[in-house]
């Protein structure tokens, strides 16, 4: 057991769980090995005071089981909060912007039209823009004899261009 060290057996089982053939291969070992002798010492000291923790007994308070007791009464005797409740407290914030964002949305639609974004009626277009969106819209198809189509306006543009050319 020169060859192989010890090293990796320490760490696999614990120091108590060794065999007495492992423990007398163990300190043979160790005699000639200065590495495995700092492991092995480890092992064996984590082990003492492992056990030395353990065979403590530890002793509660003299008002402990008062405490625990009154602990559990007071869980048992207070009333749980309704499903409604436990779903408010999780999700109360998000509903809360959301109608938040409702009303700012409503209040933005309903009053942040002014009076010139509405429609006119139809008798005072007169005096309306022609360049207006709503006159394009909704004056499309009323065409005098002196208007042209944009086919007409493309064709008289090209012609101009051709007899520049020439």
């Amino acid at each position: 057991m020169r060859d192989t060290h010890i090293i990796r057996m320490l760490e696999e089982k614990p120091f108590g769980g060794l065999s007495e053939n492992e423990i007398s291969n163990t300190e043979s070992h160790i005699a000639h090995c200065s590495k495995c002798r700092r492991a092995y010492d480890a092992a064996r000291i984590s082990a003492s005071l492992m056990a030395a923790q353990t065979s403590e007994a530890m002793e509660p308070g003299p008002f402990f089981t008062t405490r625990v007791m009154a602990t559990l009464r007071e869980r048992r005797l207070s009333p749980e909060a309704g499903a409604l409740v436990r779903m408010w407290s999780a999700a109360g914030a998000v509903v809360l912007a959301m109608a938040a964002l409702v009303v700012i949305l409503v209040g933005l639609t309903v009053f942040g039209q002014g009076s010139d974004s509405q429609i006119q009626p139809a008798a005072t277009t007169a005096t309306q823009d022609v360049y207006s969106p709503e006159y394009v819209v909704l004056e499309e198809g009323d065409l005098d004899d002196g208007d042209m189509v944009d086919d007409q306006l493309i064709a008289t543009l090209y012609d101009l261009g051709d007899g520049d050319e020439q």
